[in-house]
């Protein structure tokens, strides 16, 4: 065992010490929370999750201290603005309903080729 040791090949002075990586803090993770929920609230138009979204960003930004606002590329009332226009888009159907365009009525069936749009999206009919 004793000329294994000596005839080591490894060299000392090449041997990087072990350093731990830092664990993020918990406020970094809420803060990616609280900044891309909005976001999928809007594309996903779901009420529960921009709700959530809300209340999840009201509570980062009342948790949020002097050295985390140091670090933050966007202030707190910024993300609230977001997730408050979040759940506003997913309302907007109570201001601009979206219209059917194509084949009759809606049946209920679930057969129909109806295509439903945004009145702003919609070219318009011209009838013959």
């Amino acid at each position: 065992m004793s000329s294994a040791s000596t005839n080591s090949k490894k060299r000392a002075n090449l041997c990087v010490p072990y350093v731990p990586i830092e664990i993020k803090s918990r406020e970094d993770v809420s803060s990616m929370i609280s900044s891309t929920l909005p976001m999928v609230a809007m594309f996903l138009r779901n009420k529960l999750i921009g709700w959530s979204a809300l209340l999840v960003t009201i509570q980062s930004w009342l948790n949020e201290s002097e050295a985390s606002n140091k670090d933050a590329t966007q202030p707190g009332w910024l993300k609230v603005l977001m997730s408050f226009v979040g759940l506003l888009v997913c309302y907007m159907d109570l201001v601009v309903p979206a219209r059917v365009i194509g084949g009759g009525s809606f049946t209920g069936s679930g057969s129909s080729t109806a295509v439903t749009t945004r009145l702003s999206m919609a070219p318009r009919a011209t009838s013959a």
